[in-house]
């Protein structure tokens, strides 16, 4: 399992310097890892790492080193606390919670349940259903014209409604605009 999660992480927004540094692919290969291991019934499925990649940024980012701010000394009670809740030592804990919430909302989308799909075939998972139905009922009955322009392009529903894969994309990507 661990060389299925490693593979995709090898591959997460390598265009951006944070996601090619070693420590952070085995931050993310051991967060998601884990989050299978604590999830045996759901297990690691591809694109999850997509969804952890941002908040593993973010997170990461947010992250305060005192040491390099050796003149800033908590005042308050409140300046304290935020020195312990940024502290850069927590960063994979704080990422793996920020993922197990995520993935309560999401998790349907990876689920893997035996499910006739609109035509007829077996096997189609929950998020294939859901896209299914937005674009033949809920986009044709709003915009009929666009629905079937996607169709006569014959572009999956699945490819362009797909939340968790395209907006973890998208959200990774806006961040990393502006990556170091």
């Amino acid at each position: 399992m661990r060389a299925d999660i490693s593979q995709d992480v090898d591959r997460c927004l390598q265009e951006n310097l944070f996601f090619r540094e070693p420590a952070t692919k085995m931050k993310m290969i051991d967060i998601l890892f884990i989050y299978s291991k604590l999830n045996p019934d759901l297990g690691y499925r591809q694109g999850m790492h997509e969804l952890l990649a941002p908040i593993l940024w973010v997170v990461d980012r947010d992250a305060i080193e005192l040491n390099v701010h050796k003149d800033f000394r908590p005042t308050e009670e409140d300046d304290e606390m935020m020195v312990h809740l940024l502290d850069p030592v927590y960063v994979e804990h704080d990422a793996f919670n920020l993922f197990c919430s995520v993935m309560q909302n999401t998790r349907v989308y990876y689920e893997h349940n035996r499910h006739r799909s609109a035509n007829g075939q077996t096997d189609a998972i929950p998020i294939v259903l859901q896209c299914e139905h937005i674009h033949n009922d809920l986009l044709a009955a709003t915009d009929l014209q666009l629905a079937n322009h996607l169709q006569a392009l014959d572009i999956l529903p699945q490819i362009f409604l797909t939340y968790p894969r395209n907006m973890g994309s998208s959200l990774c990507r806006g961040a990393s605009v502006r990556a170091d």
